[in-house]
């Protein structure tokens, strides 16, 4: 009753098919994953933490395995007259998981009369080709964005994963310019001074823009192998970007590549480029105060769909657009179409990020922003 080679169980009398450990194995060839990946991943989709996966699961497993149907494992199950439940343990797991299968070189499509091993066999093969590289997900909620921002840094330079950050809402107020911005020529320096709001030196280039609590933050840092169609320079990773977030708004009319609506900005980004890795985050407007973007100067430089427009003429609410919940979640399963996810707690970074890096993000001190203030009364 048990299929042993994949860990198979069933509660159905009339399924007597085994594999072997040997034969399962044939279908695999050089070792990838180390045990304590295949546990971690395992661990991802045991969902109910019982110490198996059941089949909506194991459909999951597959899907991440290179399935472009994720239906296909129902179209086997859909065989027999009654239903069965599968529940595959990890030792099974790993011996799937752990090795690269061969893949098949055309589609088959299985019939009621296809001998239920053959199946099997042909499931796993059609996967070798299509496994999707690791990516490291972690979750926050209400970060301070500075604190972000150094997360962000470190493992772009000292870890070698995929990294897709996602922080609902950052604590406070706060100002953040790209590496090269200056305080006199982007922001309304008195004011930011009077009402004493941050002022963040990011690492990355970019614009300025003004974050709180109604914004959101996604960040995908990756290695320029694992997304191969994407060249190592910003338009090119733009348009990839712009591909994938195509797939989180398909439903609201008007998304261009440049976070707009129409010709509403709803998003800013900014990229990091360095040898063999990437960082594109952004910060979405859910919703923002309308005081707060007096703080900000219109700069003199200014995409053209801009138009010379003043910040609450240019921006809109991603509120009036889609659900808060809908866009992470949306977000999160657009980035599963192209990477397998792996969730991280932000307390297990450090096993990940090993090494010293130079940290060029930081808070500008109360002297930098009164020599700003200093130099636009002189150029007044």
């Amino acid at each position: 009753m048990v299929m042993r080679s994949l860990g198979l169980f069933y509660n159905d009398d009339q399924l007597q098919e085994q594999y072997s450990a040997k034969e399962v194995s044939s279908l695999f060839e050089e070792k990838e994953a180390s045990l304590e990946e295949v546990k971690q991943a395992f661990d991802v989709f045991d969902e109910n933490k019982d110490g198996f996966i059941d089949a909506i699961e194991l459909q999951r497993v597959l899907t991440i395995l290179g399935f472009k149907q994720g239906s296909y494992l129902d179209n086997c199950l859909g065989f027999f007259e009654k239903p069965i439940k599968l529940l595959v343990k990890l030792e099974a797991f790993t011996a799937v998981i752990q090795n690269s299968p061969v893949p098949l070189k055309s589609e088959i499509v299985p019939s009621p009369e296809s001998d239920f091993r053959a199946q099997v066999k042909m499931s796993l093969s059609r996967a070798k080709d299509l496994r999707l590289p690791l990516m490291n997900l972690v979750r926050l909620k209400g970060t301070p964005i500075l604190e972000q921002l150094h997360l962000e840094e470190r493992l772009l330079r000292t870890s070698s994963d995929n990294w897709c950050i996602v922080n609902d809402g950052t604590n406070v107020p706060t100002i953040v310019m790209g590496m090269s911005g200056k305080p006199s020529q982007l922001l309304e320096v008195g004011p930011v001074m009077e009402d004493r709001i941050p002022v963040i030196k990011r690492f990355t280039g970019g614009g300025t823009v003004i974050v709180d609590k109604s914004t959101l933050f996604v960040s995908l840092i990756c290695n320029k192998d694992d997304v191969p169609n994407v060249q190592p320079y910003p338009r090119s990773v733009m348009a990839w970007s712009g591909s994938l977030y195509d797939e989180v708004f398909k439903s609201v009319n008007g998304f261009q590549l440049h976070y707009v609506f129409g010709d509403r900005k709803f998003g800013g980004n900014a990229q990091s480029i360095i040898k063999n890795r990437w960082i594109h985050h952004t910060s979405f407007l859910w919703d923002y105060d309308v005081r707060n973007m007096a703080y900000l100067k219109l700069p003199s430089r200014v995409p053209q769909y801009r138009l010379e427009r003043d910040h609450t003429d240019f921006v809109c609410r991603m509120k009036d657009y889609i659900e808060r919940s809908d866009f992470v979640e949306k977000t999160v399963k657009a980035v599963r179409n192209q990477f397998t996810l792996k969730q991280v707690n932000l307390e297990d970074i450090d096993s990940y990020a090993k090494g010293g890096y130079l940290k060029t993000t930081r808070l500008l001190t109360m002297e930098e922003l009164e020599e700003a203030m200093a130099d636009t009364i002189q150029n007044t």
